[in-house]
């Protein structure tokens, strides 16, 4: 599979990148992973004769704002849109009228939504696991098994308990990073995390790879400012990658 982090700001766009979004690729189908502003290159990458699933960690609007482009995307099949629990009613006053078109104008017929209560009487290709995370507003995370290989996604999200466990033994943890390094006091009431505490999380629950995302455009102003922070984490965790728009990683 290749995953592309096609969006890697948390909170608003600007010269480092766009809001969140990260891309799977695999023979039979696609995941996308939240979709920020990211979700517009997307286009040009999906195979649009397989089905997509769009998994939504949570209804912040640098994780929702590219919603109002999905007919710019043009899916062929259905889409399978997941929101957490609770959430579908909030997803719908969003992408709707006056503020974009009706999602469900956006996407072909049968096309679905479900919240992640939901899951365990659906079928999917792929494996899925999902908890609530840490953060001001409900916030899922996901474990997907995909042709062998285990991907976690947290975003937006503190050192908790279900991170951890969703992380567990990952081949790869894509993490979220909005804070400067030393700006997190008390992990475990936070609703972010910085660059030491995901390399920490990383060694605790044996991962093979992390990629830090959703670093927070109003701390990170520069992308020097990024790569500092990754690489004081490296010396916690040395298989820790700074992620930038567009970066692609095999596995």
């Amino acid at each position: 599979m290749i995953i592309t982090t096609l969006g890697t700001n948390g909170w608003f766009d600007n010269e480092n990148g766009q809001t969140m979004c990260t891309l799977i690729r695999t023979k039979n189908y696609t995941v996308i992973l939240d979709a920020g502003y990211g979700i517009r290159r997307t286009k040009p990458l999906i195979d649009f004769s397989n089905p997509t699933y769009l998994l939504l960690s949570h209804m912040h609007l640098d994780h929702t704002i590219g919603l109002h482009t999905l007919d710019y995307l043009q899916f062929q099949l259905p889409l399978t849109i997941v929101v957490p629990a609770g959430q579908k009613q909030a997803f719908e006053e969003l992408v709707r009228p006056p503020y974009t078109n009706p999602w469900t104008k956006m996407v072909p017929e049968g096309s679905q939504l479900l919240d992640t209560e939901d899951l365990a009487s659906v079928v999917l290709p792929f494996g899925i696991t999902t908890l609530p995370l840490q953060h001001p507003v409900p916030t899922h995370g996901y474990r997907l098994e995909i042709e062998g290989k285990t991907v976690t996604y947290l975003s937006d999200t503190g050192y908790c308990e279900n991170a951890v466990t969703l992380a567990s033994g990952a081949d790869l943890v894509i993490a979220e990073c909005g804070a400067l390094p030393g700006t997190v006091k008390g992990k475990e009431n936070a609703p972010h995390m910085e660059p030491e505490i995901c390399a920490q999380l990383a060694v605790e629950t044996g991962a093979g790879q992390m990629v830090l995302t959703h670093f927070g455009a109003g701390a990170y102003t520069t992308m020097e400012s990024r790569m500092k922070a990754a690489a004081a984490a490296r010396s916690i965790f040395p298989n820790l990658v700074t992620g930038v728009d567009n970066l692609e990683i095999v596995l």
